[in-house]
């Protein structure tokens, strides 16, 4: 028998069910037997964090490709009534009745979006940065931020109160550093 080369694809499923159908195509893989034909699963995501009402921090991840994932695999018509056949899989991204291969160029490309994505959500702020508050009781005034505390999404700034230097914490989503 030849040895195929396996290749990654581009699977359609319903929106919200990605991880759900990333999981099931690791245990059918296992039921069937498939472990050389159906290698891997990649859900193509990044941390998106929010601050809630009272300033509580919750992260989630977000699909940077709502309704798609990728497999790794090497296309038999076992494989691919396998993968076909998952629950919420609607589908092969197709050419002419054939699944098309991504290309190493662009699922690095892909690859490459995630972290850039990933790196939105980190610490945008420098010490010494002037800075705009955009909600609180101070909003719509410029300080410079003094401290930074990455671990509790949080920046000090220097701000005068009453004629007096005080110090105020703030969330990094109620500022904006000025550029």
């Amino acid at each position: 028998m030849l040895e195929s080369k396996s290749e990654w694809y581009v699977i359609q499923v319903i929106s919200g069910t990605e991880e759900n159908v990333k999981s099931s195509l690791f245990q059918r893989r296992e039921s069937f037997a498939m472990e050389e034909h159906i290698l891997d699963v990649y859900v193509p995501t990044h941390e998106v964090v929010s601050t809630k009402a009272n300033w509580e921090k919750s992260s989630k991840k977000k699909n940077i490709l709502p309704g798609y994932i990728l497999v790794q695999m090497v296309v038999t018509n076992e494989s691919w009534y396998i993968v076909r056949n998952t629950p919420n899989v609607t589908g092969f991204l197709w050419a002419w009745n054939i699944p098309v291969p991504v290309s190493g160029e662009e699922l690095e490309r892909l690859k490459w979006k995630v972290e850039e994505n990933a790196q939105n959500y980190s610490n945008e702020f420098m010490v010494g940065d002037l800075a705009n508050i955009i909600s609180g009781p101070f909003e719509d005034n410029e300080w410079k931020i003094t401290e930074i505390n990455e671990k509790k999404w949080l920046v000090k700034m220097t701000i005068n109160l009453m004629w007096r230097d005080t110090p105020v914490e703030l969330d990094f989503s109620q500022v904006k550093v000025i550029r």
